[in-house]
C-alpha cells in the first residue's frame, strides 16, 4: 500500500473519524448545492428584473412619444389661437376705424401684429414666409385721420380676409 491509501484507510478505521469525514463531506456537498441553487435563483431573478426593466423602458418610450405628440398638438393649438387673436385685433381695429378712433385703430394693428411672434407656422402646416409677409403688412399699415377713410377700411378688410384664409388653413385637417 502506498502512503495515500494508508491515510484514507486510517481515516475510516474508527467510527468517530468516519463520522467526522462523512460530516465534512456532507457539509461540502450541501455548500456546493446551496451555491448552485443561489446561482440559479439569482439568474432567474435577474431575468425577471431584465424583463421588467425592458417593459418599463417600453412604457417610458411610449410616454415620451405621447409627450412629443402632446407638445406638437399644444404648439398647433397655440398657433391657431394666435391667428384668431390676429383676426380679432384686425376686426377691433376696423371697428375703431368705423368709430373714427384712428389712434386706437393703429394701436390695435400693432397689437395684432405682435401676435405673430408666437406662431409656429410649421405646427399648423402654414408657410412661415406668408405669415411673415402678413405680419409686415399689418405692422406697416397706417391708420390716418381722414374724412374719407373707405380705402383704409377696405385695406383692413383685405388684411382680415387674408388672415382668415391662413386661419382656415390652420384649422383644416391637413394643416394641423
Amino acid at each position: 500500500m502506498n502512503d495515500r491509501s494508508r491515510f484514507v484507510h486510517s481515516l475510516f478505521k474508527t467510527p468517530f473519524s468516519a463520522g467526522v469525514v462523512s460530516f465534512c463531506l456532507g457539509v461540502l456537498i450541501a455548500y456546493g448545492v446551496g451555491l448552485w441553487q443561489r446561482s440559479s435563483a439569482l439568474k432567474a431573478q435577474a431575468e425577471v428584473h431584465a424583463a421588467a426593466i425592458a417593459a418599463k423602458d417600453g412604457e417610458v418610450a411610449a410616454a415620451l412619444e405621447q409627450t412629443k405628440e402632446a407638445r406638437r398638438e399644444a404648439a398647433a393649438a397655440d398657433a391657431r389661437a394666435r391667428l384668431v387673436q390676429v383676426r380679432l385685433g384686425l376686426f377691433k381695429a376696423l371697428n375703431d376705424l368705423d368709430q373714427r378712433n384712428f389712434g386706437v385703430a393703429s394701436d390695435r394693428l400693432r397689437e395684432a401684429a405682435s401676435h405673430f411672434d408666437g406662431i409656429d407656422a410649421e405646427a399648423v402646416g402654414l408657410d412661415p414666409a406668408v405669415l411673415s409677409a402678413l405680419r409686415a403688412e399689418i405692422q406697416g399699415t397706417e391708420v390716418l385721420v381722414a374724412t374719407d377713410f373707405e380705402s383704409q377700411r377696405l385695406r383692413l378688410i383685405e388684411l382680415a380676409a387674408r388672415v382668415e384664409a391662413q386661419t382656415a388653413a390652420a384649422f383644416s385637417p391637413k394643416g394641423g
